[in-house]
């Protein structure tokens, strides 16, 4: 092994390797194991990529900055265009990680949150979810020290979402040279009135940074794209840490064409709603304990191992709950209805295994690295 080698593998020591859902094969064949928008983006949003002539040029994201920054309720000064919401990551650890530095993670926790805090050579806190959700008042009391909180609500892996009358409270006892970093990958899911309003949120709480991607709700996942919205200090130095053109032009089209379109982001909300709802119903009514979720996925204590044979019959396939710190559970995304009636009838075949059923009343999340 060469020094290089050696030198990348004591960095990459603790970080494990992501593993993407994989794709099914058949009649109804359907990925249930990656969190992607199963209608797809608008008509216009399709029109405008087929009819882009500018790849030539390097993108210009001044027009589109201006126009989600409206979208959003915000200046063009509190927000900054992002590579998927990934690259945020990134940015935020290599501006405020770093070797003697800590952060702060709810376990299980959303695993690109864990590497790139590694990554940066930082320590890692892991608060244990109670019930699936984060526990606030212990994240606070680990922020003590801590340069970042890591935060999705809607979480995932489980779909909970942080009340937001706690999630006020937590702002206000976390140190304010802690930067907050609230993922609302799943905002849209969720019912209306458990939105936090981010608006005022940012104007009282300067360190707090939100972060959303445009890959759920808006289908854009393809194109990679999303964005951050914080105070006016913190966009310009994330502006400054980020690669020139970081948004490609493909990417920045397909959100000027799918902005007006509230009409078809509402439709498909509501349909993955819909089917959440009828798939949590299947999930009670056959015995197996789940996460009520706020998201567009369910993730339910059954063993992945038995349930793929049964969805294999239907070219289907779930996220193992191993890839999320959560063994022994599957997380199932929401899918068109055709699939989804498949889904549910292979779980009515796995229930015929009563072993597979978890007892009532079992500790729903793994303990570990409890934070105190």
């Amino acid at each position: 092994m060469s020094q290089l080698e050696r030198l990348a593998e004591e960095r990459l020591r603790l970080v494990p390797a992501y593993r993407p859902g994989v794709r099914g094969t058949g009649p109804a064949s359907g990925k249930l194991s990656a969190n992607e928008a199963p209608l797809g983006p608008a008509p216009a949003v399709r029109s405008a990529l087929l009819s882009l002539q500018s790849m030539h040029r390097y993108p210009e994201h001044g027009a589109v900055t201006e126009d989600l920054a409206r979208h959003a309720g915000l200046r063009a000064d509190n927000i900054m265009l992002t590579n998927g919401s990934d690259e945020l990551c990134y940015l935020l650890a290599t501006l405020f990680l770093g070797p003697g530095r800590v952060a702060v993670i709810g376990s299980p926790g959303y695993q690109i949150d864990a590497t790139v805090s590694l990554l940066s050579g930082a320590e890692l806190r892991r608060v244990p979810l109670v019930d699936g959700a984060h526990d606030l008042p212990a994240m606070a009391r680990a922020a003590h020290g801590a340069s970042v909180i890591w935060l999705p609500s809607p979480h995932n892996p489980t779909g909970a979402v942080c009340d937001s009358d706690e999630l006020e409270r937590f702002l206000s006892d976390v140190p304010r040279d802690c930067a907050v970093v609230l993922d609302e990958a799943y905002r849209s899911f969720t019912d209306p009135g458990l939105r936090p309003d981010v608006v005022r949120l940012l104007r009282e709480h300067p360190h707090l940074v939100v972060q959303r991607t445009l890959s759920k709700d808006w289908a854009l996942a393809g194109l990679r794209a999303g964005y951050a919205l914080a105070s006016e200090g913190v966009i310009r130095a994330l502006r400054r840490a980020c690669s020139p053109f970081n948004v490609n032009s493909a990417a920045l089209a397909a959100i000027q064409a799918a902005l007006p379109e509230e009409g078809w982001r509402t439709m498909s909300v509501a349909q993955i709603r819909q089917e959440r709802e009828r798939l949590e119903r299947e999930l009670e009514r056959l015995g197996f304990e789940y996460f009520p979720s706020q998201a567009s996925f369910v993730t339910a204590r059954i063993e992945h191992s038995r349930l793929a044979p049964e969805l294999a019959v239907a070219g289907l396939a779930v996220r193992p709950g191993e890839d999320l710190g959560l063994p022994g559970w599957s997380r199932i995304s929401i899918g068109w209805a055709p699939q989804m009636a498949q889904l549910r009838a292979a779980l009515r075949r796995t229930a015929a295994h009563p072993t597979l059923i978890a007892r009532r009343g079992e500790q729903l999340c793994p303990r570990v690295h409890r934070f105190a």
